[in-house]
C-alpha cells in the first residue's frame, strides 16, 4: 500500500478535511478513486437493497508472486446462497519472483440476499500454498 492508497482508504472512511490533515500531515490530497478500487486482498461490495434491480460489482486486482520459480495458482470459490462470484482468469501462471498478474472478480447478489453475506476467493498452487481473500456483501 502506498501513500495514495492510504489516502484513498481514509477518504473511503469519510474522514473530514481536518482529520485528513492531522493524519497524513499534508494540506492537499486527492480522493479520486472509489475505495472499492484499491488493490486490497479483500473485497467488499455495498448495495442498496431497496430497488428491485440485480446487484453486481466488478473488482480489478493485481497480485505479485513472492515465491521463486514457476507457480500456477487456481481460483477456488466459496459462495454462499444468494451470492454469485466469478473470477477471470480462473488461473494465474507465474514464471518468476516479483512477476505481477491481474484478475477481475465479479460479485452478484440476488434481490432477496441477506443484509451481510460472506464468501471467499482462494488461490491455491501446486504446492498447496493458499492465498485467501474474503468477499463481503452488504445489502441494505
Amino acid at each position: 500500500m502506498d501513500v495514495q492508497d492510504y489516502i484513498q482508504f481514509l477518504c473511503g472512511l469519510g474522514y473530514t478535511a481536518k482529520q485528513m490533515s492531522a493524519v497524513i500531515r499534508r494540506s492537499q490530497w486527492s480522493c479520486h478513486q472509489q475505495p472499492a478500487e484499491l488493490n486490497y486482498p479483500s473485497f467488499i461490495a455495498i448495495f442498496n437493497g431497496t430497488d428491485g434491480s440485480p446487484k453486481a460489482k466488478n473488482f480489478s486486482r493485481v497480485v505479485t508472486n513472492v515465491g521463486d520459480g514457476t507457480s500456477i495458482y487456481k481460483a477456488f470459490l466459496e459462495v454462499p446462497s444468494g451470492m454469485k462470484i466469478a473470477v477471470e482468469p480462473s488461473s494465474l501462471t507465474f514464471t518468476g519472483k516479483n512477476q505481477e498478474q491481474g484478475f477481475v472478480l465479479r460479485v452478484e447478489i440476488d434481490n432477496d440476499a441477506p443484509k451481510v453475506t460472506y464468501g471467499y476467493l482462494k488461490w491455491i498452487d501446486q504446492q498447496n500454498h493458499i492465498v485467501s481473500s474474503p468477499v463481503v456483501v452488504i445489502n441494505y
